[in-house]
């Protein structure tokens, strides 16, 4: 390959990873891979197996998920919100306090108010 041709690939190369690079992802798209995550993360047997995450804007307040995966899950709430675009922020100012956490039809999430 003549010296031309491998500064072209290079040229090339360079450019496609600032291309990538700002190819950030929307609040929705995070959402979407975050809520799946999460649905293969709460299944359970009983209440004492889940335990809250408090993933962090632009994602939910908190959600409910089996507690031995509980790290896996903020890890990737982590790595999810580092990956947004930084232009939406569809952020509460508040979060309610989480009720009571129950196991229903295998899934960990939280009790439905009385």
């Amino acid at each position: 390959m003549s010296k031309r041709a491998k500064t072209m690939v290079l040229l090339l190369v360079g450019l496609a990873g600032l291309v990538g690079a700002s190819c950030a992802k929307s609040d929705e798209e995070i959402q979407e891979e975050f809520d799946a995550i999460v649905a293969e993360s709460n299944a359970c047997n009983d209440a004492s197996e889940c335990a809250y995450v408090e993933p962090g804007c632009p994602l939910q307040c908190f959600v409910a998920v089996n507690s031995a995966k509980k790290e896996y899950v903020e890890k990737e709430a982590r790595a999810l919100i580092e990956e947004t675009d930084g232009s939406e922020r569809a952020c509460l100012d508040g979060c309610a306090v989480p009720g009571p956490l129950v196991c229903t039809e295998g899934r960990c999430q939280e009790s439905a108010s009385p």
